[in-house]
């Protein structure tokens, strides 16, 4: 499954993602999942935090390039589980047959951030931007989550952060100027 972490505000993203991380490492410690069902993909800035989740449309690869709209359960994504903390953070593992097929991290993020263009210009105002921080493996070099970064800015440039975090299984979720410490 594929981690998504969704922050209420800005002002709370330091906090969240420390808090957000200290349960990551305990869940780590407790639960042995593999290192593939356990994957952070990004932190989403959204105001409504997990308001209509479940309902959001998914794009369905297999249609191809009409784009069609699909609803979670059947060949799209939903939320399978989701943990959250006073309602300033919820971390949701998101599952579905489109990040299942996916062949890397990098075609899973594009996939997350495809339905998320489609459901904020669908349903929220210009006025009501969001933002998704990428979030990439430990071991992922940095040439490459640069080039990464690079391709994600040019291709949401509205939506992408001007920064990218790690998860480090030992310490969670770390910007990246405190991955290599």
């Amino acid at each position: 499954m594929t981690k998504l972490l969704l922050i209420r505000s800005a002002d709370d993203v330091r906090s969240a993602v420390a808090a957000a991380s200290a349960f990551l490492v305990y869940r780590r410690q407790r639960f042995a999942e593999a290192r593939e069902a356990d994957e952070a993909l990004g932190i989403w800035l959204r105001r409504e935090l997990d308001a209509d989740l479940l309902a959001w449309p998914w794009l369905d690869r297999e249609v191809g390039a009409g784009m069609s709209m699909v609803s979670p359960g059947t060949s799209g994504v939903g939320i399978r589980e989701s943990f959250s903390s006073s309602g300033l953070w919820t971390l949701c593992w998101i599952d579905g047959t489109i990040l299942r097929t996916a062949h890397s991290a990098t075609e899973r993020r594009r996939t997350i951030l495809d339905s998320f263009s489609c459901t904020t210009s669908a349903s929220r105002s210009s006025s009501a931007t969001e933002t998704f921080f990428p979030v990439f493996a430990a071991a992922d070099a940095v040439e490459s989550i640069k080039a990464t970064m690079s391709e994600l800015e040019d291709r949401y440039p509205q939506m992408i952060g001007g920064t990218w975090f790690v998860d480090d299984r030992g310490r969670g979720i770390v910007p990246a100027q405190e991955a290599h410490r």
